[in-house]
């Protein structure tokens, strides 16, 4: 065999080893979900465990009907979704963890979890507790929740009998791209507004938060404008 056609080879060969590890990247993997602990499901690098409780007569502390999931990834909890009956409870059935949605559907009464790449154009709840990396032709797009403070109080002195009572959220979101850095700040209150962060590639529209003493979520939908 000559010198080119041993490169043509090895060529051929590197093309058929990148080709076969793309092939066997799993775009997407639904998981059944039961009730109780579930066995690991492996999905790329991760290795998934699931914990499912349906509450029903015997758990006063709950309606019948609400549902707890909680998501772990090598034996420690990265994610949970809780179903409340109540129609006013805010619900957000797809999470960012990573490079990852999670999203928690019902079909027909049975239980799934989908976990696929995380994505532009599709709505997905950001906790504070982590970020999410969003990559397209490896140009990342990473996002974290750096700062949320709770501010509450009255608008006016004691002695004013027209004051009224205020709660508000002010968060600050870091956007990285590349070597670029950006931090933006806003509050719940604007959120009502249809708050838009506008950069030069894409456009990130904060569609709902969630707020707790030990966490937030904030709803949003990232849209690539390319």
């Amino acid at each position: 065999m000559s010198l080119s056609q041993s490169k043509k080879v090895a060529l051929l060969l590197s093309f058929f080893s990148i080709s076969l590890i793309v092939s066997t990247q799993e775009s997407m993997k639904k998981i059944a979900v039961v009730e109780g602990l579930s066995k690991c499901s492996k999905y790329n690098e991760l290795n998934i465990e699931t914990l499912l409780q349906v509450y029903d007569n015997n758990t006063s502390n709950h309606l019948i009907g609400d549902m707890y999931l909680r998501v772990d990834n090598q034996g420690l909890p990265i994610l949970d979704f809780f179903c409340d009956t109540n129609p006013i409870t805010k619900e957000y059935n797809t999470k960012a963890y990573k490079n990852y949605f999670f999203t928690f559907k019902i079909e027909n009464n049975n239980k799934y979890l989908i976990i696929e790449q995380a994505q532009f154009g599709k709505p997905f709840a950001l906790s504070s507790k982590q970020g999410v990396t969003i990559d397209k032709n490896g140009k990342p797009l990473v996002i974290e929740i750096t700062e949320y403070i709770h501010e509450w109080g009255y608008d006016g002195p004691p002695e004013d009998s027209n004051r009224t009572y205020f709660s508000d959220i002010n968060y600050t979101l870091t956007v990285k791209e590349k070597e670029f850095v950006k931090h933006y700040s806003f509050s719940s209150s604007e959120i009502k507004n249809n708050y838009t962060i506008n950069l030069e590639r894409y456009t990130i529209s904060i569609l709902n938060d969630l707020f707790s003493e030990s966490s937030c979520l904030i709803e949003m939908i990232v849209t690539d404008k390319l």
